[in-house]
């Protein structure tokens, strides 16, 4: 058996052993009753054994991780549409139900002290007093003509 391990040890260091052969080697080197010259190789397979058995926990570590991560995102999707759908429920329905509480912007209306005023011939009357009181302090184009022409 000590020769078939030292083989094998030749072709691990070598590169050429294949891993049911490594295995074998964790395997022989995870006893405790080892020659004394095969003493000095058994740190480096248990270090690669329990390096193994560690990386197996990280990933199945990671794969619960992973799940949980999906969950979430998928559940903070779901909320998003849903309360998406019912802000543009709510939307439409202030739009259909809410009184007319704003009289419409079409058509001609003045405020007079607060108050709406539709009626068209008063409408007129207070737009022709209100254009009668607009005066230009200065009329710039005709200062600059009379300059020019000076």
């Amino acid at each position: 058996m000590t020769t078939d391990i030292r083989s094998l040890l030749d072709k691990y260091f070598e590169g050429d052993s294949s891993a049911e052969e490594e295995k074998v080697l964790r395997r022989y080197f995870a006893q405790d009753n080892l020659s004394e010259d095969l003493k000095v190789y058994a740190s480096i397979f248990r270090f690669i054994d329990d390096e193994a058995s560690a990386l197996a926990v990280l990933n199945e570590i990671r794969s619960e991780n992973g799940h949980r991560t999906r969950r979430r995102v998928r559940s903070y999707k779901n909320l998003r549409m849903i309360a998406a759908v019912a802000a543009t429920l709510l939307i439409v329905i202030l739009v259909l139900i809410r009184p007319n509480r704003q009289p419409s912007l079409n058509g001609n209306y003045v405020w007079v002290d607060g108050k709406q005023i539709t009626d068209p011939a008063i409408v007129d009357k207070y737009a022709e007093a209100s254009l009668g009181r607009v005066q230009p302090e200065n009329d710039l184009i005709e200062d600059q003509l009379r300059f020019m022409l000076e």
